[in-house]
């Protein structure tokens, strides 16, 4: 099991924060071990707007509105990133790249954008499978 030592900084995804904030998914135990060790460590948690909205979204559609309301209450925690309009059209050729064989999400393909990007190889705290395929160091 991966831990956080010696990171100052994680790319947190949808899946990391909808098992974060709803006791009822699978991996919300190893969500809040992580989490903890954010804390103790001090690590500076990024993640973009179209995450947020991602996990608002499944936190309110699949748990609940006291979920999303919690999600939605942490946010000034983060470090959140806006993507420009050339990041979108990375990520659309990232999308149509990856996509012929496997499936992939628009989010996951700009996370790819920024992560590659302007936050240099950031390890990411993912659930989710499509992070491994993009290429994206995870962390679960």
């Amino acid at each position: 099991m991966k831990t956080l030592k010696g990171l100052h900084a994680v790319y947190c995804d949808a899946s990391f924060f909808v098992a974060l904030f709803s006791k009822k998914d699978i991996k919300h135990k190893r969500a809040l071990e992580l989490f903890k060790e954010i804390k103790a460590e001090r690590i500076a948690i990024h993640t973009s707007w179209f995450v947020i909205s991602e996990s608002m979204t499944v936190l309110r559609y699949q748990y609940g509105y006291t979920e999303a309301l919690s999600f939605n209450q942490s946010i000034d925690l983060y470090k959140v990133h806006r993507s420009t309009e050339s990041q979108h059209q990375q990520a659309i050729a990232v999308f149509n790249l990856f996509n012929k064989d496997k499936k992939i999400s628009f989010v996951d393909a700009l996370t790819r954008v920024l992560i590659f990007g302007e936050l240099k190889k950031m390890p990411a705290l993912s659930f989710d499978s499509d992070f491994r395929t993009l290429g994206l160091t995870t962390i679960s």
